[in-house]
């Protein structure tokens, strides 16, 4: 049987922080001979090329390439494409940690689903965000809008290697900015099959700030001149319409409307900040994102866009600040059981840091949002609108392993709760979950030990989470009792020392 899955990962001055993501890869179950790891080396002068070459034959699946500096990881994966024998390649970069079934699963998933490409679960660390839609459940044949995969673009997937050749698909080389969107984007519109494997982690993704201290100052021109070239394979891929205007909404909001008054340059010179920042945005923004794309923001960057489109940088910087931790307040009304289902029913408020609640105004039979800080500039009410939006709202209740920290949405139905005051309304939000130990990870059985509990709300374009907490602090007696599901699974809520709701699982 030949090689099933290639790991490339480019490496550059590593020394001992590779230990982890190296004995990640040796163990994992696949078999000898079924998969291979070639740590491609981009001109390290710390000892890390020579320490490869000392493991490579110790190891039969590892394999140590050497490669001339170029100062990004881009060189080091496109050597591994090429010198790859498997089947399928996926791409890990040296901090990060794959779980020991990752690749045997990956691989399961594109042999059954003939995948061109596989999105394993993510769960990131350090900062790390991951894109919580994409991994809500797991999809043979996901749609690009639909599960809206635009919203992870790092190239830690699974690639048909026939796929990559066929579409001679490259990552750009040396320093360059966003080249892994780039070649995902590229993937994406390409593949004929993209699947999603969500119910187990595959991959924890790791941010070290301290090898981000050394990275090269943030540019914001060779950046967004960098975006518009993203930007040039959406336009290559999809004609003027909805669909553009949607996909191209991902980028004006992540990358350009949530970096403004953003913690990410806040430390910058004012003058660099504006000069630089706000006019390179400003100018791809009048450059490529119209009217239409800003129907498809979320309802706070809609207003962003509607104040960097007046000049209005003051206003945005004030908006973003006052926006930041916004988040949900949840209070838990019912644990008990319901058969073999743990029953959960919880409530949230959506709330500012300094715990205003998010609130609206009715005009005319429309809803407003009112911004938590007043605007100098006059923005239209159409951008403040809500109306349509608000009814989509959600809340879900999930839980998440602690020893992954992988987590997975339980069946949980809610509704708006009306509640109005003074004039406004706020958004508040019942829902009630049902845990069944044995399906709710994704459709599979939770794992013995310890499954912490929270609660995530969307609305109007805001998307936040949070532990739920016992109702009191005065209580300290279970949630409620514990329970032997099926034939062997005891099921025991409990309050933490913190006084949050976790689930305890354990086969007898």
């Amino acid at each position: 049987m030949g090689v099933k899955v290639s790991v490339v990962v480019p490496v550059h001055n590593l020394g001992p922080d590779l230990d982890a993501c190296l004995e990640s890869l040796l163990g994992q179950s696949l078999g000898s001979g079924e998969y291979e790891i070639l740590m491609v080396d981009d001109g390290s002068h710390d000892g890390t090329a020579q320490r490869l070459e000392k493991l490579a034959p110790l190891h039969a699946p590892l394999r140590s390439i050497q490669a001339g500096h170029t100062g990004g990881p881009g060189r080091p994966r496109n050597i591994g494409i090429e010198r790859a024998q498997g089947e399928y390649v996926y791409f890990l970069d040296p901090d990060d940690r794959l779980t020991p079934n990752a690749l045997e699963r990956m691989y399961a998933t594109a042999a059954r689903t003939n995948a061109d490409l596989v999105i394993g679960k993510l769960v990131g660390h350090g900062g790390r965000s991951v894109s919580r839609h994409v991994f809500r459940a797991s999809r043979d044949q996901a749609d690009l809008v639909e599960d809206q995969l635009f919203g992870l673009l790092t190239p830690h997937m699974l690639f048909r290697s026939a796929f990559l050749a066929e579409h001679h698909l490259r990552f750009a080389e040396g320093p360059a900015w966003l080249g892994d969107q780039l070649f995902v984007a590229q993937a994406y519109f390409r593949a004929k099959v993209i699947s999603v494997l969500a119910d187990e982690v595959c991959c924890h993704w790791i941010r070290r700030p301290e090898r981000e201290q050394a990275a090269r100052r943030f540019d914001p021109r060779a950046y967004y001149r960098a975006l518009r070239g993203v930007l040039d394979v959406v336009d290559s891929h999809t004609a003027p319409g909805d669909e553009r205007d949607q996909i191209y909404a991902h980028w004006y909001d992540a990358e350009m409307l949530r970096l403004l008054g953003g913690r990410t340059f806040g430390g910058l010179p004012v003058r660099y900040r504006q000069h630089l920042l706000y006019r390179e945005v400003g100018k791809l923004a009048e450059e490529r994102f119209g009217p239409a794309v800003e129907g498809w923001l979320p309802l706070s960057m809609r207003v962003r866009a509607r104040l960097l489109r007046a000049g209005a940088y003051a206003d945005i910087a004030r908006l973003a600040r006052a926006e930041r931790e916004l988040t949900v307040v949840p209070t838990l009304e019912r644990v008990d059981w319901d058969g073999d289902n743990l029953l959960i029913r919880v409530s949230g408020r959506l709330s500012y840091a300094d715990g205003r609640p998010v609130t609206f105004r009715r005009l005319g039979g429309r809803l407003l949002w009112q911004p938590p800080v007043p605007l100098r500039v006059d923005v239209p009410e159409d951008a403040y609108d809500v109306t349509a939006a608000i009814s989509r709202s959600r809340l879900d209740v999930y839980v998440q392993n602690r020893n992954d920290s992988g987590d997975y949405r339980l069946p949980t139905t809610s509704h708006l709760v009306p509640d109005t005051a003074d004039q406004t309304e706020q958004v508040v939000l019942r829902g009630t979950a049902r845990l069944d130990p044995r399906v709710a990870k994704a459709g599979r059985p939770l794992e013995d030990g310890l499954w912490d509990c929270f609660v995530r709300a969307q609305s109007c374009g805001w998307d936040v989470q949070r532990r739920i907490a016992r109702p009191s602090l005065y209580q300290t007696e279970p949630p409620c009792p514990s329970h032997v599901v099926g034939t062997g699974t005891l099921v025991e809520p409990h309050w933490t020392t913190l006084g949050n709701l976790s689930v305890r699982v354990a086969g007898i």
